[in-house]
């Protein structure tokens, strides 16, 4: 040992516990089992550490920062989406169905149920949810951050199947695609209602696109009670735009502009400001003395 530290070979035939070597003094112990010293070898020489060669550093990848720009709306079905999915004569009536109003028809709702099936499962959604604001009377919450999900998994029973207990299958029903039932009563209503019209309903705003979010595909929606009544914040903006969209048809049809226009979509917030104005000013607007009000 007085030449340099010793490489040993310990061999313990019945070894259970913890191993020791000194290399420097020569000794080996075994808290369990016998060990024995088999081979000795030859002192060997400290040598200095080996230097790195150019050939023998990793290859350096260079990772490009993701832009998040770069991957805007690509988890949203919008109609660039829809219209290339779907015939062409689908998507022409599914536009239509939006500037009047008119329902879509079963055969369109498979069509349309069946491509956004394909597209959610392409961006790894296992669920889907009717996503809806109901009205929370007084929370001190609002709009997004009171927003509720109708949770249901992208699956159903294979009826085509003759066997007594039915298969599922992996399907997005078009019928729960366009529409769901939820429990109406546990949402402020305005009062009590009978048990028969406790239920609410949800129907997907068609003029809202379906988003993947956490592996859910999230389908916006109106929110109703069994008689209709508006029981979210979504149903209100909704028909505030239905009666904006009626009444502005009526005035270009009358003043001779876009007499053709079949619909009328609003892009902003009406926005009510006040003013204190003289006395001998305001005697000289009609508007203001007729309606109390500015009128543009």
């Amino acid at each position: 040992s007085s030449s340099g530290p010793l490489r040993w070979q310990v061999r313990c035939p019945s070894f259970f516990g913890s191993l020791s070597v000194k290399m420097g003094a020569c000794e080996s112990s075994c808290q369990s089992g016998s060990a024995e010293v088999v081979e000795r070898a030859t002192p060997r020489a400290p040598h200095a550490p080996a230097v790195p060669s150019v050939a023998d550093a990793p290859e350096v990848q260079t990772i490009r920062a993701v832009d998040d720009l770069e991957h805007l709306s690509t988890d949203v079905f919008d109609f660039a989406k829809l219209q290339a999915r779907v015939p062409r004569a689908v998507y022409t009536r599914f536009r239509e169905a939006l500037a009047t109003g008119a329902p879509t028809s079963e055969e369109d709702q498979k069509a349309i149920a069946g491509c956004l099936f394909a597209w959610a499962r392409e961006r790894g959604a296992v669920s889907f949810a009717h996503w809806f604001f109901p009205s929370r009377g007084g929370g001190g919450a609002y709009g997004g951050m009171v927003g509720a999900l109708k949770m249901d998994t992208m699956i159903d029973l294979d009826w085509s199947s003759a066997e007594p207990t039915k298969p599922f299958k992996p399907i997005l029903p078009h019928e729960r695609l366009f529409a769901g039932e939820t429990d109406g009563s546990s949402f402020p209503n305005g009062g009590l209602r009978a048990t028969h019209t406790a239920a609410a309903f949800t129907t997907w705003d068609r003029s809202s696109p379906p988003f993947v979010l956490d592996r859910i595909l999230r389908i916006p929606c109106a929110f109703v009670t069994h008689l209709g009544a508006a029981i979210d914040d979504k149903v209100p903006l909704l028909r505030s735009n239905d009666a904006l969209n009626r009444q502005g048809l009526r005035v270009l049809k009358n003043i001779g502009i876009a007499v053709d226009a079949k619909a009328i979509h609003s892009f902003l917030g009406w926005e009510q400001e006040f003013f204190v104005i003289k006395a001998e000013l305001y005697r000289k607007r009609p508007d203001l003395l007729n309606c109390g009000r500015t009128l543009v």
